[in-house]
């Protein structure tokens, strides 16, 4: 057993240090996964909604006028106004995606109007004529769901101003609660993706490219002639590579906990070595595609090949259940789809090891599969 283990771990001590001095894999492997994190957690952090972006033109001077934009800019988790005094210039935005909407509210707003008397109404009749008018909701007819949301939103502004004039209230309404149970807010959905994208990174793409230089500077063939066994040889880089992971995560969750107010809901003893699994089990990707290689181009071809399919069809960046339900169904035979479905479910729902039994078991087989065919595949020149 001495024998066995002593080659591998002088391998692993010696891949350690060349990989350290090497920039670009120091970039590859630390640098572009905390660039993405960055990049992302810049766009989605903060709340699960989106404001719109908004810009009001008030034509009219009416007292009326000025209090429906100072209650539909009160809160600006709805609409983000965007300041700008030029109408062809926000119709230009709003046609590029820069703007949500238009609101035009019109000079006769406010304007006293004739409006049927209601026996019912706590206002008398004597009080006519009622300020009244229209308000105007603009949107692109590619954004027409955006467009129906905001027009949704001013008219509860508008039903709000309406019982303000005419006292009435609606006989029926709507109660809007939020469950106790905390989902998952965007940057939340983004990050667990994003870790999930950098054990691919590692797994895959780090190790399938340092096998074949190795080979064609000849250094595996030299190694052939003594009597290290293509599984010491293999589980080496593995070693390797699983301590690159580690540390590529600590760095990732530090950033995210620091710059973006990442919250562990989940337990960090179950999070860690769900990890290495998932990280030991994507290396061996990266191990069949290197081994089998004979050049770094084969290695870049195949590895290019596995990879895209994982990295877009397992929820990395975009949710599952946006997809076609054929997609779908392809997605769940990705090997990549447990380990992003078992990093969110950690992070946000506080799954033990019991409850990720069935992504743990996917992990599993995964392992076992590529492995086999890792050493199976591997070739020393």
């Amino acid at each position: 057993m001495r024998n066995y283990l002593h080659p591998i771990v002088v391998f692993t001590k010696m891949n350690i240090l060349r990989f350290f001095r090497d920039k670009v894999y120091m970039f590859f492997m630390f640098i572009l996964p905390v660039a993405f994190l960055m990049l992302f957690g810049m766009m989605y952090s903060g709340n699960n909604f989106s404001s719109f972006n908004v810009a009001f033109f008030n034509k009219s001077d009416s007292p009326v006028a000025q209090s429906f934009v100072e209650i539909a800019t009160a809160d600006d988790s709805l609409f983000e106004t965007i300041e700008t005094d030029d109408y062809a210039d926000a119709e230009d935005r709003m046609i590029r995606g820069e703007i949500s909407a238009i609101i035009v509210i019109p000079e006769d707003f406010g304007a006293p109007v004739e409006v049927v008397c209601d026996p019912a109404s706590t206002v008398p009749c004597e009080a006519n004529p009622l300020p009244g008018g229209e308000v105007s909701v603009l949107y692109s007819k590619n954004a027409e769901q955006s467009g129906q949301a905001i027009s949704s939103i001013v008219g509860s502004f508008v039903d709000e101003m309406n019982a303000q004039i005419t006292g009435q209230r609606p006989v029926i309404t709507v109660k809007a609660e939020a469950l106790t149970r905390e989902g998952l807010t965007n940057f939340d959905y983004v990050f667990a993706g994003l870790l999930g994208y950098t054990i691919l990174t590692i797994g895959l793409m780090g190790i399938s490219n340092v096998l074949p230089g190795d080979k064609e500077s000849g250094a595996t063939k030299r190694l052939r002639a003594t009597t290290i066994k293509p599984s010491q040889f293999i589980i080496s880089y593995a070693l390797t590579f699983l301590l690159v992971g580690i540390i590529s995560f600590i760095l990732m969750v530090g950033i995210g906990t620091v710059v973006f107010d990442f919250e562990m809901r989940g337990n960090w003893l179950v999070f860690g070595p769900f990890v290495c699994l998932s990280t030991v089990m994507m290396m061996g990707f990266g191990l069949f595609v290197g081994g089998w290689a004979r050049t770094e181009a084969q290695a870049s071809a195949l590895g290019n090949i596995l990879m895209f399919p994982m990295m877009f069809l397992s929820g990395v960046f975009f949710p599952m259940f946006m997809m076609p339900e054929f997609i779908q169904t392809i997605s769940h035979f990705m090997p990549l789809t447990p380990v992003v479905d078992g990093i969110r479910l950690i992070i946000t729902e506080n799954y033990g090891l019991v409850e990720l039994m069935p992504q743990i078991g996917l992990i599993a087989v995964w392992a076992f599969v590529i492995y086999f065919i890792a050493v199976r595949a591997f070739r020393w020149e």
